[in-house]
């Protein structure tokens, strides 16, 4: 067995057969590694809870896998030893850092018993620019039993699938094949908008095999906050940090009391919609991280919702999510193709888990 001091010495800096360039090429690929372990222990442990690790969440993280254009190539001319070293930094940038997910407990784990419940989309239609009859289609085709859209202006009429039921509050709707029952809508504010929003709307529905809390939600987002710390001149500017840490605050405690009301339902609960949060995120997990998440247990990829561009550079994050409680179960959610929003739908199979 190989101890480990002699495996460190293997892939310490050398020098090879081409002077000092297989030195400082270990340094650097050494150094790639530890900054990218950082990186991801950084963002998984402070995303919205320090405010440079916020920047990390929503920022573009496929720019940390520039260097490998350069990198391996080196690599394979003078240090083929280190190659492994770089394919582990690889593994890292792809996988935990940019958010790849890979639910291996679906694979491995035999799957509970189910009885069949809903078909779910959600999808933010970006105030009513976006495709219609590129939305319209995708019902028609993926025959989903209930569908929730945000930021869907109250002047933009829906056509409804013949039999089916609307409920909206403000820019929150909820369309589904079977009865709804009103229960609730809640507002909050989206700083720096001086009118509050609607952050959640509640409906009951009568669906096959009983009743169902379905939740669809739109919570703040910190986009003004991101982009006063973006500089032109030194890429961030931690003296305007400021409004981001504030812009974080108030998503946490907008959280906690859309939680707080969704926690006294009484029945199976779906949450859908716009959370304007990764998984990585530190108020996803300690406000959310109870419920299952449809895409997290049941996709496989990047499951990218949103997609953005901040002077030229693409950023694109996984903030739509579906939620369930106790009782149900997602059997498979993927995401949906473009309808013109510049967020995707996410669609997926909800449950019942039999006792």
């Amino acid at each position: 067995m190989v101890s480990i001091r002699r495996l460190i010495a293997w892939y310490a800096p050398f020098r090879s057969n081409s002077g000092g360039t297989g030195a400082w090429l270990s340094w650097l690929i050494w150094l790639y590694l530890f900054v990218t372990i950082s990186l991801v222990g950084i963002m998984h442990l402070a995303g919205d809870r320090w405010w440079l690790a916020t920047v990390l969440l929503f920022g573009p993280r496929w720019l940390l896998s520039l260097p490998l254009v350069v990198l391996v190539p080196l690599t394979a001319c003078y240090g083929r030893r280190l190659l492994l070293l770089l394919m582990i930094t690889t593994l890292l940038i792809f996988g935990p850092f940019m958010g790849y997910n890979l639910p291996l407990f679906k694979i491995v784990a035999p799957l509970k018993q189910r009885v069949p419940a809903l078909r779910v989309i959600t999808c933010n239609i970006q105030s009513g620019n976006f495709n219609p009859e590129h939305l319209f289609s995708l019902i028609n085709e993926s025959a989903p039993d209930v569908v929730a859209l945000q930021e869907c202006p109250k002047k933009f009429k829906l056509s409804l699938p013949s039999g089916w039921q609307l409920e909206r509050a403000g820019e929150l709707a909820v369309l589904s094949r079977y009865p709804l029952r009103q229960v609730k809508s809640m507002t909050a504010l989206h700083p720096p908008h001086t009118w509050p929003r609607t952050v959640l709307l509640h409906c009951v529905i009568s669906a096959p095999g009983g009743d169902i809390d379905f939740c669809t939600v739109h919570l703040p987002s910190p986009r003004y906050g991101l982009q006063s710390v973006l500089s032109r001149k030194t890429i961030l500017n931690p003296a305007r940090a400021g409004l981001l840490k504030q812009e974080t605050e108030h998503r946490r405690k907008t959280s906690q009391d859309v939680r707080s009301v969704i926690s006294a339902l009484n029945q199976p609960v779906i949450i859908a919609g716009d959370f304007n949060m990764p998984v990585e995120s530190n108020i996803y997990s300690q406000v959310w991280g109870a419920y299952s998440n449809a895409f997290s247990s049941q996709g496989v990829g990047y499951g990218w919702t949103e997609g953005a561009s901040q002077r030229g550079i693409v950023m694109s994050v996984r903030i739509d999510h579906i939620l369930t409680g106790s009782g149900l179960t997602p059997s498979r959610c993927q995401v949906g193709p473009d309808v013109g929003s510049d967020h995707l739908p996410l669609i997926a199979d909800i449950g019942r888990t039999k006792l």
